[in-house]
Parts: C-alpha cells; structure tokens; sequence
C-alpha cells in the first residue's frame, strides 16, 4: 500500500437504505480491508452519531486523510468538512465518492453498482495520495443585505433582517412596492370562511419599510451585475429617472392635468392611467412617476403641463439613469411570479373572447380601487372615461358608479371557472406543475360574488379540487353555498353573438358531454416564474428548475438556500404558492441570511490558482484572465485576488511555464483519481462542478439510468483539462471522454463558455486521431433525461469499440 494512505480511512453511508440495499457494502468493505485500508459504515454518516464515528476513527487511528462514500458533495460537503475539522484535519483532506446519485440510484443492477462504487472510492484513495493541505483564506462577511423584489416576500425578509440589526437594502424593478398582493382586493383565511382586505395587512408593512432606518429602498432599480464572493459581494444596479423629486407631495394636480392615457399594468392591461401617475393609490412610495415612453415632453413635444401644475416644484425632466454599486454580504431573491400567459390556450378564446378572463383580472375587477371599483361587470359591457380619471391615475367607471344595481348593467348572472389552465398540464405550452393557489383563488373569489350578487350561477370545472389543511373547512361551506362543481377539463368555449359563451366538456364523473351557458368565463391560470426571476438567476448565477424557478439548495435541509452560499430564495420565486406560505418562507430566509452574516469570519472555497515561483518567469500572460483575479503586488510578483478569481482555470492554458494550477485540482490530483476510476472501455466524463454537476445529481434524483462503465470526474471547468490529461485517460483504457460544461445563461458562464469550446476544439486537434474520441456537452438542469440518453449512447459505442 501506498504509505501516504497508512493513515487514510474509508467511511461508508448507508442512507437509510438508498445506498446500501442498492450496493453491496460488505463486499467493498471486505476488498478495501484486504488491500489494508480501514473501512467503517454506518446508517446515516450525517447524523450527529455518525460524524462523532469519523472524530473518534480520526482520533483513535492518527488519520489525516478521510474518504466517505455517501451522497452527493453539494448536500453534506460542507458538513463532512467542517466535521474533519473540528477532529483536527485540514479541510483539504476529505474526499467525497458520490455513491447515491452516480450509483445507487442511476444503476439497477447490484454487482454493476458496486463495482462501480468501489473505483469511484479507489479514484478518491488514489487522489488522496496527491493532497496536500491548503491554507485558509478567511474573509469579513459584510454586514449588509440586499432584497431584491419589493412584494410581500421582499417587504417581509427586508423587515426581518432590519429589525434584528441588518442594514439592507430593498430593491424594486417598479415604481412602488407591493407586488401582486397589492392587486388582489381580498385574501382568505385558511380556518374560517372570511376575506379580509389584502391592502389592511400589505399597506401598514409598506409604510414600515420606508419608516425603519435599516432599510434603503431602491425603487425603478434592477441588479444588472454580480461581482466577488459569498459574504462579500459587490452589486451593480442600474436606477431608472422617476422624473420626480422625493419632494413631490402625492397632491395629484399633475396626473389630472396630463393629457395622455397609457395601458395600466396594475390593472392588468386596462387603458385607465395617465403618463404620470401611481403605481396605485397607496404606493410606497408616494410620488408620482412620470412613464418616458408615453409623456409627450421627455418623446419632443411640446408639453409640460404637468410641470406647470406641480405646486412643489418637484417635475424635472433632466433626471438621468444612476448607477449604483453596494457592497453587501448576503442576498435575498423575491422577484415573485406573473400570471401565466392563457392565451397559449386558444381553445379558450382568451385574448379573442372579451368575456374570457383570468383569476387575477377578477380580482382587480373586485378590488375597490381596480377598473371597475369592485362591481363585476362583464368586459364587453363597460367602458372607460377620461374625465373620471382620479390623482391616481386610475379611472372610475360609468357603469359601476352609476348603474351596478341596474338590471341591465352588465353584471354576469352565469359564472364558469376553468381550473388547472396551464397548470398540471403535460401538453404544449403548458406546466406539468400544480400552481397550489388556484383552487383557493376559484372558492375565494366564488364566495365574494355569491355573497355580494346572491342567485348567481357560479360553476367549477376541475381536475381534482385541492384545498389542503385547514382550507378544506373553506371549501365545505362554499359547495354549501350553491357553487356548483363539474369534473372535467373544458375542450372549447364557443361565444354568441351575444357575446355570451358555451363551455363545452365531458363530466368525467357522470360520464356526459356538456355545454355550459355563461356570461362571464374566468381562467384559472398557472403562476409561472416572473421574467425577473429567470434574469436575476442568470445574473446571479445561481441555479434553477426545469420551469424556470430559482431552485432551492435542498428541498428539506436547505428549503431557502440557493446554489451559492451567500444567496437565499423566497416566496414565489422558488415556487408557487400563497401568501401564507410566501409570508412563512421570507422569514426563514431571512434568519438564514442573518446567520450567514452573523458567521463572520467566512472561510472562502481555497480552490483557486496556485502560482510555482520556481517555475513562474513573471511574463504576465495570466493578467489576461477575463475576471481580472491576477494583479502585480507591490513586490513586482503576480499575484491572486481570492475575491475576484472564479477558480475557472483558463490561467493554467495561460501560462507558457506550467507555473500555475488550481488548488485541489492539480494534474497530478486529477491523474490519480483517473488511474483509480478508469477500467477499460469506460467513458469519462470530466463534469463542470457548477450547473453540470447539479445535472448530473439530478439524473440520480430523478431515477434515470445509464451505464455503469460511465465515470464522472468533477473540475471546476474543462478548461483545465488539457491535452496530458485526455492522453492519461485514453491511456488508462478510457474508450471516449466527454466534457460536460455549464450552459452560457450567467454572467460567468457567458464568459467561460466560449472559452472552453474554443478549448475543446483545440485539443480535438492537438491529439490527432484521439481528436475523435472526445466530445463535448452542455448540461442544463431541467436536461437530466438529454445527459442521460448521451452517457448511454456513448458509452454504447465504447462497448462496440472494444469488441
């Protein structure tokens, strides 16, 4: 045995079964013990009894290396080396073999999966031979915060974190905050039959925001870039003119005055604002905002009325973009949903039929400050009128302030609600999801109506009704109430010349065909990612799921925790659901973010470059890395900024003397390991240990096969695969090498990525006719079954080579 593994010990997890009764842990125990190394199992290897094992193991035997084969790294990593730590080993010295997601759950055949398991750990042994320790970089973590996204799960973390001691900062792409729970006139509770006034509960937290001397609100502000490292990242915002000055005293006089009527976003589309008006009428804050795309002044004309109007003096149309750079240690995405888009559904007619509307246009129509002023009217029979425009912006309506108790006023007698439109669908365009709130918007906003307009038919048309916990006692009384319940999802709704409509569809319960009669048709529709959300994920470089939202680092251990240290993630940005939910999560993502600041010192990942002074000749060609991580100190020597470097290694294809490597993964690391894991006729997969790695774990999550003889070595990026180490591994017996990289969707990857197809393409060329052997992979997260039919098709083709 290799002395540098006389102190080295193998600990296996069981997983509570997920490894062990997929892998024969006997039998590795028995091969590893017959080659002298120590082997130790245990049921959970996390748990406080199992971490207690390997200190004592480290103890007892004088170890100072350690290999556990568990789950995967990015779950209990950082545990397992916090917990060698504390036995008194450098972090640098553990090695994790990945035999749940890599084995267990992606091989079905038991002998398959353990002899794969077992090279996967004899990889580790053999990388543990090359180790050396690394110093510690330690860094202050800044004692600020940054929200982003203003709706109720912004507004509540913002709060959180500024009221135990946090400076933070609250940033809003719009001109106030509030979010889609201001647009909702009414939100239910879930033990009684009662609405309460979303804006009652929303309003008073607004004005909490602007009152606490913790939060800097940053409103018409985006983040358009992310610099640095967990606890000390540097953000770029660009700040958008509001046209108005922070003197503005909410009077209105400029709004009524504004002769240019624009399409309302918070009213959902209705053309009911001015070019110069509030978001709402409760906006946080309270000035006015002039839109630049509409006011005839700021497009060249001749205007300026609004100006003339102001009695303070606060119009400036010179207002300029600003932009701004923080220095904060902790970020909290909340960039909420949007409602998904119905139309992708024509048989529904939305967008076509007037009458066909979503849940969330309802519930502006029965708000008291939405189109309507809170009367349900059908959209075919009511209008607009200039000259009821209020300071606000927002129009009143002839209809409903004049005749909604007419019988003629339009208001619908027939009511059909499709649930499910978008959601809980496998078709095209559709969401294989469950949306959560829907069910609970149909019965809340069927209970408003019945109460308000009694003797109108409502009717639901559902897949399975889904009102969990207490909401079940909600549902129970508005069946009670006469709403009628009709399984099936709609195929067609027809209109009338009328403009009524005909829902047609087949009781699944009974059986039937049937047609609906209504007047008034309301759609369901899925909540679905914001376009910020996905921006901000590639801006921040944090992952997402195959739907688009900012995926959670673990689902039950993490539930707020992004891919990055530093990053946390709540309220309908991780996933749908309501505002209970929503409320609950933005606090513990706020205890998170304050116990990652309040954990200072951090020490930062140490796996960056390395420099040889005895090989390095000063010729300065890594100061053209695109993150600028290399700088010349004030010795002349080059050196390395840990805060900057991204650990990607294009330095080392840089330098012409071999002088630089990437701490943890040096040549003669990566060549052990694939001495230790390659057997002849294997794929090799070289595996980017961001995006591509969470892919490849996520084969294993979602329980899709592929062959055993494919083994994965994680790098930080292919770019420090180089031509020694392709050769290396074909030497080994390796039939094909793939480099599995990170798609170009961040910042960081936009920038790594070309670099490492120019990278691959050229060593395609500099190993000749191996050249045909190595081929190259982006990897995208919701791509699991993609990755996985191209391990099985290579390695297939490697099988036939060696035949």
């Amino acid at each position: 045995m290799n002395p540098c593994l006389d102190k080295t010990a193998v600990f296996i997890c069981h997983c509570s079964g997920n490894i062990s009764e997929h892998i024969e842990i006997d039998s590795i125990k028995k091969t590893l013990k017959a080659e002298g190394i120590p082997v130790f199992d245990y049921e959970y290897l996390c748990s406080r009894e199992g971490q207690t094992l390997i200190k004592n193991k480290i103890s007892e035997g004088k170890l100072d290396r350690v290999v556990i084969g568990s789950c995967t790294p990015s779950k209990h990593g950082t545990l397992f080396k916090k917990c060698i730590q504390e036995a008194g080993l450098n972090r640098a010295m553990l090695e994790i073999a990945n035999l749940r997601e890599h084995c267990a759950w992606v091989h079905p055949d038991k002998a398959e999966a353990t002899e794969k398991a077992l090279s996967l750990i004899r990889g580790k042994l053999k990388r543990l031979e090359k180790l050396e320790p690394l110093e510690e970089i330690k860094v202050d973590i800044v004692p600020q915060a940054l929200v982003i996204g203003g709706g109720i799960a912004g507004i509540t973390a913002a709060l959180n974190l500024a009221d135990n001691g946090i400076s933070t900062y609250l940033v809003e792409k719009d001109s106030s905050i509030g979010g889609n729970m201001a647009k909702i006139g009414k939100v239910f509770s879930p033990d009684k039959l009662a609405e309460e006034c979303a804006m009652c509960s929303l309003s008073p937290l607004m004005n909490e925001v602007v009152a606490n001397p913790k939060i800097t609100l940053l409103t018409l502000t985006e983040v358009e870039h992310l610099h640095g490292s967990a606890g000390n990242f540097t953000v770029r915002l660009r700040k958008k003119p509001r046209y108005v000055h922070d003197n503005c005293t909410g009077c209105g006089r400029c709004s009524r005055v504004c002769p240019v009527l624009v399409e309302n976003e918070f009213n959902c589309g209705h053309m009911d604002k001015k070019a110069i008006s509030l978001r709402f009428s409760q906006s946080v804050p309270k000035t006015y905002c002039i839109d630049p795309d509409h006011c005839l002044q700021l497009s060249g004309k001749t205007c300026g009325k609004c100006e003339e109007a102001c009695k303070s003096g606060a119009i400036d149309f010179s207002q300029k973009e600003e932009i701004i750079e923080l220095n904060v240690g902790a970020i909290i995405v909340a960039t909420g949903f949007e409602e998904y888009d119905a139309s992708q559904k024509p048989q529904y007619g939305y967008g076509i039929f007037k009458n066909v509307i979503t849940q969330m246009e309802l519930a502006r129509m029965l708000g008291i400050n939405g189109p309507t002023k809170g009367a349900l009217l059908r959209p075919s029979d009511f209008s607009f009128y200039p000259d009821t425009v209020s300071s606000t912006g927002i129009c009143g309506n002839e209809s409903s302030s004049e005749n909604s108790s007419d019988e003629n006023s339009g208001t619908p007698k027939r009511i059909v609600m499709i649930q499910c439109v978008g959601s809980r669908d496998e078709k095209e365009g559709g969401n294989r999801y469950c949306s959560k709130y829907c069910c609970m918007a149909a019965l809340k906003h069927s209970n408003l109506i019945m109460k308000k307009y009694p003797g109108t038919e409502i009717t639901i048309c559902y897949i399975d009704l889904r009102a969990l916990g207490f909401y079940e006692n909600y549902y129970r009384a508005v069946q009670d109430m006469g709403v009628r319940f009709v399984r099936g999802r709609p195929a067609e709704i027809v209109e009338k010349q009328d403009k009524s409509l005909v829902v047609k569809l087949e009781d699944t319960l009974s059986q039937q065909i049937k047609e609906l009669p209504a007047d008034l048709v309301v759609l369901s529709a899925a909540m679905v990612p914001s376009k910020r959300t996905r921006k901000i994920a590639s801006v921040l470089n944090i992952s997402q799921d195959e739907s688009g939202f900012i995926k959670e680092r673990h689902s039950k251990l993490r539930p707020v925790d992004s891919s990055l240290d530093g990053i946390f993630v709540c309220g309908t940005a991780q996933s749908p659901k309501d505002i209970t939910d929503t409320i609950s999560q933005a606090g513990l993502a706020a205890a998170r973010g304050r116990a990652f600041i309040a954990d200072s010192p951090k020490t930062l990942i140490n796996e960056i470059p390395i420099i040889n002074p005895l090989l390095c000749t000063q010729c300065k060609e890594c100061l053209r890395c695109p993150f600028e991580a290399f700088y010349i100190n004030e010795s002349g020597k080059v050196t390395v900024d840990p805060l900057s470097c991204t650990g990607c290694g294009y330095c080392t294809g840089l330098c012409p003397s071999g002088a630089i490597q990437i701490a943890g993964f040096t040549k003669s690391q990566l060549k052990a390991e694939i001495e230790g894991v390659i057997s002849q006729g294997d794929l090799l997969g070289f595996v980017n240990s961001g995006i591509a790695s969470l892919t490849c774990d996520n084969i294993g999550n979602s329980a899709l096969n592929y062959p055993s003889n494919v083994k994965l070595i994680k790098v930080p990026t292919n770019l420090v695969v180089d031509k020694e180490l392709l050769l290396h591994a074909f030497k080994c017996g390796a039939s094909a090498v793939l480099f599995i990289e990170d798609p170009p969707d961040s910042p960081r990857a936009e920038i790594i990525y070309p670099l490492t197809v120019r990278h691959f393409e050229k060593m395609k060329e500099e190993i000749g006719d191996s050249g045909k052997r190595i081929y190259f992979k982006k990897a995208y997260v919701p791509d699991t079954k993609g990755l996985a039919g191209t391990f099985t098709s290579l390695a297939r083709e490697g099988e036939e080579m060696i035949q």
